[in-house]
Order: structure tokens, then sequence, then C-alpha cells
């Protein structure tokens, strides 16, 4: 069997926070592309729940029988774990909740930069690069993914759900651009110091689609989870397709990720080098995921019983193996997750329940009989994006 002959001993998870409420752009968005009232929350814009900080709970517990089933534990005076966390809300939130499953009583540091509420550079998508140059770059980019995927076009039954769903042709939004949903003029917004984004039709749907998602996350009444207006799976997989190619297209496109994920790359770098720490806890944004991933050269995926890519609370773990008999190391990523059910049902995970797990595979890179790849196929990708 593999772990017989494989032990695992450097790990560094990328956790995206658990759930949240909307934030507030988003809803004072919102409300121009919809005659209905949205439904109200119970914690402050853009915060951890109370639900999200229990499914975070759970995911704690069982990384931490999952690390064990590894042959990797903890002691109080060892704790050979670092957790550093984005110095937002929902980040450090999350990263305490997540070590209160795993490890409660244990005297380990939840570290962040900031006071809460400012971004850290390690994780804000923000560009620091505005020129002419950089932005066509992006939109090359942009415009090879559509001209490669179709995307554009593959997006219009999503966006004929959504507007159904949206009563759009009540809305303040269609009475000013008296269009389709799908046909709002597209433009990407570039501005230095401020985090890119695809405005009109896309802007619109990964906004709706976040906001319906949180609902059904969070097990509010069905009657209240998009007005009722969800009746199928099916549905829920076309619309999720829309907040998809959002992230996508403004996140994991190669140029745009190559800059966005530069300084975490570098941190992951230095963590993996250092041997106080066996494992490290980083937590993020749907958007760290996206732009770590594009930069790193991953193939495109998706998640089985899971319509996001980038879902809630999901993690990319990363994983060094070394090889008993010749010392030689190994690498390997997952991608761990609550499928849809679980974070709408908000069941307790462990061993016994586990939250999905999917392996990601590299882009031009050969794994071994065993199914790992050479640790330096992971090392190369690394250092490249590190020196650039």
């Amino acid at each position: 069997m593999r772990n017989n002959h494989y032990q695992l001993d450097k790990v560094v998870i990328l956790s995206r926070h658990g759930i949240r409420t909307p934030l507030q752009n988003t809803l004072e968005f919102l409300d121009q592309a919809t005659s209905f009232t949205w439904p109200k929350w119970d914690h402050p814009y853009g915060y951890l729940t109370t639900r999200g900080g229990a499914l975070e709970t759970y995911f704690g517990h069982y990384l931490s029988q999952w690390l064990e089933q590894q042959n990797i534990s903890f002691s109080p005076e060892n704790p050979q774990l670092f957790v550093y966390a984005n110095s937002l809300q929902r980040t450090v939130a999350t990263a305490q909740f997540l070590i209160m499953g795993a490890y409660a009583g244990h005297d380990i540091t939840i570290n962040h930069k900031y006071p809460i509420e400012k971004m850290d550079p390690i994780f804000d998508p923000a560009l620091e690069d505005n020129s002419p140059e950089f932005k066509q770059a992006v939109l090359n980019d942009i415009e090879l993914e559509d001209k490669t995927h179709d995307i554009f076009k593959n997006l219009a039954p999503a966006y004929q759900i959504l507007s159904d769903i949206l009563d759009y042709k009540n809305s303040q939004l269609y009475a000013t651009h008296q269009c389709a949903l799908a046909d709002i003029p597209q433009s990407l917004y570039f501005e230095k110091h401020q985090e890119p984004a695809l405005l009109g039709a896309l802007a619109v749907g990964i906004c709706a689609v976040d906001s319906f998602l949180l609902q059904y996350y969070s097990a509010f009444p069905k009657d209240q989870i998009a007005w009722g207006r969800i009746d199928s799976l099916e549905q829920w997989q076309q619309i999720t397709q829309i907040r998809n190619q959002y992230i996508n297209l403004i996140c994991h496109t190669k140029t745009i990720a190559d800059r966005a994920a530069n300084k975490l790359i570098k941190m992951i770098n230095s963590l993996v080098a250092n041997d106080q720490y066996q494992v490290s806890l980083l937590v993020g944004h749907d958007s760290t995921i996206a732009s770590l991933l594009g930069a790193l050269d991953f193939e495109s995926y998706s998640l089985p019983n899971q319509f996001e890519t980038t879902p809630i609370g999901g993690k990319v773990i990363f994983q060094r193996f070394c090889h008993r008999q010749t010392g030689q190391y190994y690498f390997k990523a997952e991608y761990v997750y609550q499928t849809f059910e679980q974070l709408h049902t908000g069941q307790a995970l462990d061993i016994n329940n586990p939250p999905a797990h999917f392996e990601l595979k590299l882009k031009n890179a050969n794994l071994n009989a065993d199914g790992f790849y050479p640790w330096a196929e992971f090392e190369k990708r690394i250092n490249i994006t590190n020196n650039q």
C-alpha cells in the first residue's frame, strides 16, 4: 500500500474562509438587479457567521484526525504548527475555529499582520501595476480563455435562469440598460491599489449567485433561498458556473495569477524550508486559491458533489512525502472540501464522515507508479514564480 512506502512529512494547507454574510457593497449593488427584497442577516456584512464557525470547528476536528492517521501529531509543548490568516474578521475567525476544532486547549497562536479589517498584502489581489501593457496582457488572457472555451456563449442558459430568479425585467438595472442580463456590457476595472473587476453581466452574476449560495449554505428557510425560486440542483449547477467563470477570468488566468500569488508563493517557499513547522495553515479567500493554482500551473478541475470550483471553507492541501526506502521526496496536492449537501445540512465531519478529497493535477508533469509527482516538480514551480 502507498502509505507503507511513503511518509507525509510536510503539509501546507491553504483555506478559504468559512460561511460569511454577503458583502455590503454586493447587496447595495444587487438592490438594482431585482424587484425583490433581499433577506436580512444577523451578523455584520462580510463576517464569518456562527454557523460558519461551527462548520470550521468540525473541519478542524477532521483535519486533526486525518493528520493523526498520517502519523503527524502534536503536543502542547511542541506544536510544530504555524497558523497565519489575512487580517479580516472572516479569515482570522476561520483560523480560530479550525484550531479550536483541531487542538482545543493548545496554546497555538493565530498570526495575522494588521488590526482586523485591514488587508494583508500576501492575500490582497489589489493591483500594484495598472500599466496599459499589464492591463492589455490581462485582457489578452481573458480573450484567449473565451475564445478557447466559448465562455460567454456557454453561460447564456445560466444568465437566463438567473434573470428569471431575479425578476430582472422588473428591476432598476433593466430600466437602465434595456437589454437582457447577459447583454449588459462587460468592461475591465483596473485601478492601482484596487482589486481588479469585470464589470457588467458577470459582476451582477457573481454577486447574485454568491448571495444565493450563502443563503443555501446557511440553511435559510426554503422560501428565503433565492425567494424560493430555485427548484433543482440543475439550476444551482447552471448559475454557479457564472461565479466560477468570474473567478477564473479575474483571478486564475496566468498574467494576473502570477502577480496576485507572488507574495503567497514566497511565503509557502519559506514555510516548506522551515524545519520548525511540519504543518502550516494559511487562511485567505477564493481569489487566493484561484490565483495560486493558476500561478503554479495546475490543470483545470471540477469538484465532485460541489458546484463551486473554490467552495466556501475549502482547503487546498500541499503535501510532501518522503519515500522510506530511498529518502526521495514526492508531492501531492488535494482539494479537501465540504460537498454542496454537507454545507447545506451542516454535517459534523470526522474520519467516518469526511469532507470530499480531490487530487489536483499539475500541467506538464508525470506521476510515478504510485501516483506521486517528484517533489522537484513542485519546487521548480515555486522557484520560477518566486523569482519573478
